[in-house]
């Protein structure tokens, strides 16, 4: 692999990719539609591509990366959809992505990693979308089935769990956590406790740098698309959280429990198959260590 085209290359787990692809020694392309002068602050020396969002200028740039594999991360994600968000979601997880897979088949770049989502699985091993995110997502997953089988791709999907890190302000689970920690001020939880699966980002961009090597190696042959977990292997919820933040950080947190209305749409994470020749090389103990190490800085 020599040349990769990141599609969320700014995102939290598209940032760590594209740093640990460079020091691999790969040529990065970035696809964005943010300005250039804020991305010349980034950190890993990634060529950006401004993207106007029609086919015919997506074709033009990946015929300029040439790349060897594309790596589709860019999504829009949010628990419970909007009516202002039907077009938005479309956009970004369908349409976006189809013209992804139209630019790659004009381009002769014929490997694919593309992130997945729990969420597709509701509580069965098979497909059940838990929300809007989900379904286009899943959308999108048939179209790459027809694009991996007329036009011979090779494709691997990541299910991908609860991703974090102690660089990560996303408002989710372990940064209200941490943020409750580092503030000693209550942790407000709503109703009855989620589970999480939680796996660090390093692992997470490990993780899609090594299915892209099984697409090199033909572990995946072309007209094939399968899917893969990248999981911790085991759920915590709140509580444990907290646990563990009080014993590596010391100090309590205090829990406030609201008496919110049940949900009737639960759901606990859901791992298939674990991705070949994988592991996570930072356990939760580990990675809540580091967040408490940055957040004492």
């Amino acid at each position: 692999m020599y040349r990769a085209l990141v599609s969320g290359v700014t995102g939290h787990l598209g940032q760590e990719l594209a740093k640990q692809l460079v020091a691999a020694g790969v040529e990065v392309h970035g696809l964005t539609r943010q300005d250039l002068a804020f991305l010349k602050s980034r950190s890993a020396p990634v060529r950006f591509h401004i993207i106007d969002g029609s086919t015919e200028g997506l074709i033009a740039t990946v015929r300029e990366a040439r790349p060897d594999v594309v790596f589709h991360l860019a999504a829009l994600a949010r628990r419970e959809h909007q009516v202002a968000d039907i077009m938005p979601f479309v956009e970004a997880n369908v349409l976006f992505g189809t013209q992804l897979l139209e630019a790659m088949r004009h381009c002769e770049c014929r490997r694919l990693v593309v992130a997945g989502s729990y969420l597709q699985h509701f509580n069965t091993n098979h497909y059940r979308a838990f929300n809007l995110y989900a379904a286009t997502k899943q959308a999108l997953e048939d179209i790459i089935a027809f694009y991996v089988d007329a036009f011979r791709l090779s494709a691997i999907r990541l299910t991908l769990s609860d991703i974090y890190s102690e660089r990560d302000t996303r408002p989710k689970l372990m940064t209200h956590v941490a943020t409750a920690w580092s503030n000693r001020t209550p942790l407000k939880l709503q109703g009855e406790e989620a589970w999480i699966d939680p796996i660090h980002v390093e692992d997470a961009a490990a993780a899609s740098l090594h299915a892209a090597h099984l697409l090199e190696s033909e572990f995946v042959a072309g007209g094939v698309f399968v899917q893969y977990s990248v999981s911790s292997g085991h759920d915590v919820n709140a509580t444990e959280l907290v646990r563990l933040f009080e014993q590596i950080g010391g100090g309590q947190i205090p829990i406030q429990r609201g008496t919110g209305r049940p949900s009737d749409r639960k759901i606990v994470p859901w791992r298939g198959e674990m991705l070949p020749g994988w592991s996570p090389k930072i356990d939760l103990q580990q990675g809540i260590a580091r967040i408490v190490a940055q957040r004492r800085r």
